[in-house]
């Protein structure tokens, strides 16, 4: 791989093999920024990363979406739900092919900071002997980013909402 000068750097890609955690505060109660997050039908509307998505938000169900990893393309992930215990968090876990090659887990937490304070929280961690290609590919950064954005456009949708129903 040549590496430009934007480019990261070997130590920055391999930094995210593991996984990574993404947080931000947001100015809303912590109801409507659940409701939000769990109305995957409406991902399409808001989120710059996952485009799609399509789940039967029950423990041991599934949910599939598609990702935009920028110049990686788009890839559908399949997982199921681990845990769900509204309004604190839920946990999915999925698999390319096999776990032995790459299995990743993502948990969403909701923390209330008062009434119309949330801080939310998505923990992402993979494992599998894909892991250290796809950081080398820098996958992971852009997967990093992407969850950044995700965080990023749910602060300003969760915002406006509380905003406009207070109104």
């Amino acid at each position: 791989m040549v590496q430009t000068p934007n480019a990261p750097t070997f130590k920055q890609r391999m930094a995210l093999r593991r996984g990574w955690t993404v947080s931000i505060d947001i100015h809303a109660p912590r109801a409507l920024v659940w409701e939000q997050v769990t109305d995957f039908a409406a991902y399409a509307e808001w989120n710059p990363f996952v485009l799609e998505a399509e789940a039967e938000f029950e423990v041991g169900k599934s949910i599939q979406f598609l990702e935009e990893l920028q110049e990686f393309g788009q890839h559908w992930l399949a997982a199921k739900f681990l845990a769900i215990d509204p309004p604190n968090e839920f946990v999915w876990q999925g698999h390319f092919k096999a776990a032995l090659l790459f299995q990743v887990r993502h948990s969403f937490k909701f923390e209330a900071l008062g009434n119309h304070r949330t801080r939310f929280t998505q923990v992402h961690q993979h494992s599998g002997i894909l892991i250290p290609y796809l950081a080398w590919k820098g996958i992971y950064i852009r997967s990093h980013q992407g969850y950044m954005a995700f965080n990023q456009a749910l602060k300003r949708r969760c915002e406006e909402l509380a905003a406009a129903r207070s109104v």
